[in-house]
């Protein structure tokens, strides 16, 4: 069985109460989309924790190489994910929650800048 590339998007909550209410239905912002190798990541949670990691320590050289997309997202004037955010793995959304992710329906998007929150050109 040939399996394809998983696609992963990162999404800021456009509220700016999130961190502290977390995620509840409020628009988020598409900032980063990336594709994992099939065998990369075993499952939805592994890749979100993995998207976590890029969006948090991803571009600091105190924990190795930076990843080129970790570069890219800070370059951007991106700030770290953090509670109330989104990750999507393959159309599958997930909240990050003060402990973990929780599925939830895909949310409602907008392209709105926001300071530390430069939307992805999904054209």
């Amino acid at each position: 069985m040939l399996r394809r590339p998983v696609t992963v998007l990162v999404l800021h909550n456009a509220d700016d109460q999130a961190l502290i209410t977390g995620y509840r239905r409020q628009p988020v912002i598409p900032v980063l989309r990336f594709q994992e190798p099939p065998a990369a990541r075993t499952n939805d949670i592994d890749l979100a924790e993995h998207a976590f990691a890029l969006c948090n320590i991803g571009d600091d050289p105190e924990h190795g190489a930076p990843d080129p997309r970790a570069t890219d997202y800070r370059r951007r004037g991106n700030r770290s994910l953090s509670i109330g955010d989104v990750v999507i793995v393959d159309g599958r959304a997930y909240a990050c929650q003060p402990r973990g992710w929780l599925r939830i329906p895909k949310p409602a998007q907008t392209l709105v800048r926001r300071h530390g929150s430069t939307p992805l050109d999904l054209g």
